[in-house]
């Protein structure tokens, strides 16, 4: 289930060439109270003794000494004087009460608090009748937050304070780095929000922004209201200003609407609606520029992105998650929080669920749009999957699998398919803690309605294909003590046999299908293509074996495992060229390691090696420092052999370090091995205390052009982008929690955790 978080309120920010940053860190608890402590109380709560069996809307007294005239009802306390009212106490050395209309007075220097808020002034008026009171030459602090001031006026009424000529700071030192200094401020105690008249903006005691009105949060709670604006500058988009609006609509429901002015580039407006209920949630994102002044066309741009879950009944559910830009260079000139700067395609689908105890059915639309001139995909324009199965007597079980998918170019109409896809299987499965074993017979039909312009392809081509599959593992464990430790091993050795008889499919259209990847989980997999337009031809054992290391507390410490196909015959099926043929006699091999070292260090590598060439085809490695969100160093490297004729090989690291309480460093680096450069690079450095904090950062990555210059990674030197991003954040008028990790996560390469290097 989601969740809203998001407060309104002003703040400052500059920029100079650089990116969109947010927010300062969010710290854990230890940190936050090390570097903020709470502010004192004015004065000691628990030293007040309440009156006990006082009635409501009854006054109570205490005094060393008390003067009662009868004529004017007016009592006169002198001395330690305790008076109380309600839930409201003050404390003083002389004050007068009027028994006929409640009314309190007291002069010279007193003590109140209503649990809300204390107050020390010069004197003190409650008018009981109004149930207000009335404090000049006051000093506030809210109790639950610390938020405190000064007042000219002071007046507090039920679940109100409304002060005049007063400042607000949440700082908690008596010098604050902060405050608002207004001629009228109240702050309202059950919507937990202030409102300020007239106010002017201090840094460090000098003005530096004046605003007739504004309203600010004194918790997390939401409302309608201007957010943080944003002021930057970049040699792309010029001098920037932008200000959302946010709006509370309901509990469960909100937008926000925000101007982004762009000198370069002309007004871009952007709004984001949301809405959470028990059963789902949904959102809709818009963004849109009339007129792009940098470009020679007087075309709009614009992104709109919907997604939206429901769980309609136990049985259905459906999901959308759709995002669309109107040129390929969209996310590279104007970012996203959708979709990253590197994306090479936009996924967009919508699908509708039943599920039940033997029957899965799917009613799924998609959609691909690759970014740069590449060959247009197809869309699933709809398709429909259904899953069944049973079990059968003793180890038996049965299940069908069918499928029909209409696929559309989208960029031909006349290009089009229709696939009918039915496959029964029935297999044997034996499970024991120290062995498994499983014996699967499928048989696949598939049939096609399709367009038969391009040379090979037949209007109506069908295929059948029978699959024979045995798989056989072991469960092996061990205990052992290894320094005064105990810990548990497991060895898991596996051996698959897989038999698919050849068809030819070339006359066959590719519409769904890809090769995937063979790491080790993919050399037990049944089929070597994604998708049913190319089935690969197999006669092959598969051999491979995993092992790993508990601790005690059954957490994983390190995990090994490698494996090989061995091939009887070649694999003739082919999708666009040879390349994805099979004619050696066995495979890569395929590693995998995993190793956690301690609380804070992790390992993790795979590795493709071809024993034929004795070479390196594919590998990951990422070797980690982790203490938590804010403290982490990672170092890895990728390398790939033969990709667009070329090869690959990328070495990085990614930091993100807590130097003190105040002080946090953040880095993300990648280097080009072959081609010898930096395709992405960030050094951001913070300082944050419990006020404010400033953030510089400097930045150099590939500027991507895919829709006016056709980027080839291994084609010359191409153009970079470097800039340098200088922000202020002031605390405590909004929701501005976040760390570095979140601005090292929006560069050209995020940062990956080391277990999920492929995401």
């Amino acid at each position: 289930m989601h969740s809203f978080i998001r407060g309104a309120g002003w703040g400052i920010g500059l920029y100079l060439c650089g990116t969109t940053v947010v927010s300062a860190q969010a710290q854990d608890n230890a940190e936050f109270l090390a570097q903020c402590p709470v502010r004192a109380p004015l004065f000691q709560l628990d030293e007040l003794k309440p009156i006990r069996n006082l009635s409501t809307d009854a006054i109570g007294v205490r005094a060393n000494q008390a003067d009662i005239d009868s004529e004017t009802s007016i009592a006169s306390f002198t001395g330690n004087v305790e008076v109380q009212f309600n839930d409201q106490f003050l404390l003083t050395e002389q004050a007068t009460v009027n028994q006929a209309t409640g009314n309190i007075n007291a002069s010279g220097a007193t003590q109140f608090t209503d649990g809300y808020v204390q107050v020390a002034s010069e004197n003190f008026r409650l008018n009981s009748g109004e149930n207000r009171a009335y404090l000049s030459g006051a000093q506030y602090q809210l109790i639950d937050n610390g938020a405190h001031g000064t007042a000219e006026l002071l007046a507090i009424a039920q679940e109100q304070v409304l002060l005049t000529g007063s400042t607000f700071t949440t700082c908690p030192t008596d010098n604050p780095a902060w405050q608002l200094s207004a001629e009228e401020i109240s702050i309202s105690e059950d919507e937990a929000w202030g409102e300020a008249w007239h106010a002017k903006f201090e840094l460090f005691g000098v003005p530096v922004l004046y605003v007739p009105y504004l309203n600010f949060p004194i918790n997390d709670e939401r409302k309608t209201g201007f957010l943080f604006p944003t002021i930057r500058s970049s040699q792309k988009n010029g001098f920037e200003f932008e200000i959302p609006y946010y709006i509370n609509i309901a509990p469960n429901q909100d937008a926000t609407i925000t101007p982004r002015y762009m000198a370069e580039r002309g007004l871009q407006m952007q709004a984001e609606y949301r809405v959470l209920t028990d059963d789902g949630y949904g959102q809709l994102n818009l963004a849109y520029l009339n007129d792009d002044n940098s470009l020679e066309t007087e075309e709009s741009r614009y992104l709109w992105r919907v997604e939206h879950a429901q769980n309609w009944n136990q049985n259905w559910r459906s999901y959308i998650n759709a995002l669309d830009i109107s040129d390929d260079d969209y996310l590279n000139d104007f970012g996203s929080d959708f979709a990253g700067r590197a994306d090479a395609q936009l996924y967009r689908h919508a699908r509708i669920d039943y599920l039940s105890d033997n029957v899965e059915v799917m009613l799924r639309a998609e959609d691909f749009e690759l970014l740069g001139n590449y060959r247009s995909p197809y869309r699933t324009m709809p398709q429909i999957v259904t899953q069944a199965h049973w079990q059968g007597p003793r180890m038996l079980s049965y299940g069908v699998f069918s499928e029909l998918t209409h696929f559309q170019n989208q960029e031909d109409s006349r290009d089009y398919a229709s696939r009918l896809h039915v496959e029964p299987q029935v297999s044997l499965a034996l499970e024991k803690p120290a062995y498994d074993w499983l014996t699967e017979l499928r048989y696949s039909y598939t049939y096609y309605d399709q367009t038969a312009s391009d040379s090979g392809l037949s209007e109506n081509p069908s295929r059948g294909l029978p699959q024979f599959r045995m798989r056989g593992r072991l469960n092996l464990e061990r205990e052992f003590n290894w320094d005064n430790t105990n810990y548990r091993q497991t060895l898991q050795p596996q051996i698959q046999y897989l038999y698919v008889p050849y068809r030819d499919q070339s006359d066959i259209g590719i519409y769904d299908s890809t090769l995937m990847q063979d790491d080790y989980r993919g050399l037990f997999r049944a089929r070597r293509f994604s998708g049913l337009d190319r089935i690969a031809d197999a006669n092959q054992v598969t051999i491979g074996a995993s092992t790993s290391v508990y601790n005690d507390s059954a957490r994983e410490l390190m995990r090994f495992s490698v494996g090989q196909i061995y091939y009887f015959d070649d694999s003739e099926v082919n999708l666009f060229d040879e390349a994805s043929q099979v004619s050696d006699d066995r495979s890569d091999v395929a590693f995998e390691t995993r190793f956690r070292l301690g609380q804070r260090w992790f390992i993790n590598g795979a590795v493709q090696y071809d024993l034929e060439q004795e070479n390196t085809r594919k590998s990951q490695t990422a070797v980690e420092y982790r203490v938590n969100e804010s403290n982490l160093v990672q170092l890895s490297h990728r390398q790939v052999t033969n990709i667009l004729n070329d090869d690959i090989e990328q070495l990085g690291l990614q930091t993100v370090y807590q130097v003190n309480s105040k002080w946090q460093l953040a880095t993300n680096w990648y280097y080009d091995l072959q081609q010898k450069r930096t395709n992405d690079a960030l050094l951001a450095l913070q300082y944050n205390d419990c006020c404010w904090a400033v953030r510089v950062s400097a930045y150099r990555r590939i500027n991507r052009n895919l829709e006016l210059q056709q980027f080839d990674p291994m084609a010359g030197e191409p153009e970079f982008d470097n800039g340098v991003s200088i922000q202020f954040i002031i605390k405590g008028l909004g929701s501005d929690n976040g760390n570095l990790l979140e601005l090292i996560e929006q560069s050209l390469f995020g940062y990956r955790h080391p277990f999920y290097l492929s995401n």
